[in-house]
């Protein structure tokens, strides 16, 4: 089992690196005569993989609820198609393909990217839908209204971003992709947060915790995303450096929330050998996610 507490630790130490390697390139204290990406690429690789495999894992539990297995492999599929991406992003940074750049580079990595984005929304909806089944009731509080708005509100500048300095080549429907990561991403957002209201009001501790990081790993992105292409945000050095260390963190958020997802079968399986009241304590009724 991956412990969360050691992906709690990677999480850290990538979100440290990454800012201090970017931080010291702006600061003039040492020259980039490597492309860093490749390191943290690899990284992101091996966390979208460990992520895969937990997805898997957790879908089988779920075999006899069609919503809910169909969620998590979906999320798996996600997944998949992000480690596609990011050994696009390696092979560009190791320098290996010269030619790999340009038009091949960018649908390597934008068509990835808005498929996993797809299947990481469609997925969500399965499970709001599966958990919705069990009729419990939802009921949003003032928090996660500011919390979709705010996401809501950070559509405008994304979309419209001056696309007069594009490639020439990002035309016609390649020019359709980023705005699939502009308009999934707050959508995949908003969809958690009524998850983890949903997962609160259920009593589900552990489940509400895990919802949490998940929140985390589509609005972490869609904050890098809106630093990068606003032209008022992405001209301050300090915002671009948070912005790049965040960006190579999400993915170990999204991999973080799947240990703590996975840990709650742990200490299910353990309290069932120790008996109804400790099944209790970690798996309240109703809460099966």
């Amino acid at each position: 089992m991956i412990a969360p507490d050691n992906v709690r630790i990677a999480v850290l130490a990538c979100f440290l690196a990454a800012l201090v390697q970017r931080a010291g390139v702006y600061l003039g204290f040492w020259t980039q005569e490597h492309d860093p990406n490749l390191g943290f690429s690899l990284l992101i690789v091996a966390s979208y993989i460990s992520s895969f495999a937990l997805c898997l894992r957790i879908a089988r539990e779920h075999e006899n609820s069609p919503g809910m297995h169909a969620a998590w492999i979906l999320f798996a599929g996600s997944c998949a198609f992000s480690v596609v991406r990011h050994c696009a992003f390696c092979i560009q940074a190791s320098g290996a393909y010269p030619n790999f750049d340009g038009k091949e580079f960018y649908l390597a990595s934008q068509v990835p990217m808005a498929i996993a984005l797809i299947l990481f929304f469609v997925g969500l909806i399965c499970m709001w839908s599966a958990i919705s089944a069990l009729g419990l009731g939802f009921h949003p509080k003032r928090i996660d209204a500011v919390a979709v708005t705010a996401m809501i509100l950070m559509l405008p500048p994304i979309l419209s971003r001056d696309t007069d300095q594009s490639p020439a080549f990002i035309r016609g429907w390649i020019a359709i992709l980023p705005f699939a990561g502009a308009t999934l991403l707050p959508a995949c957002a908003a969809i958690a947060v009524f998850l983890h209201r949903t997962a609160i009001q259920m009593r589900g501790g552990e489940t509400a915790r895990y919802l949490r990081y998940l929140i985390c790993y589509p609005a972490l992105r869609l904050v890098a995303m809106l630093i990068s292409v606003d032209s008022h945000l992405n001209r301050t050095p300090a915002l671009m450096v948070f912005a790049y260390a965040i960006f190579h963190t999400a993915p170990l958020v999204l991999t973080l929330a799947l240990a703590y997802r996975w840990r709650i079968t742990a200490k299910a399986t353990e309290a069932m050998r120790s008996g109804p009241a400790t099944w209790e304590r970690f798996y309240p009724a109703g809460v099966k996610s």
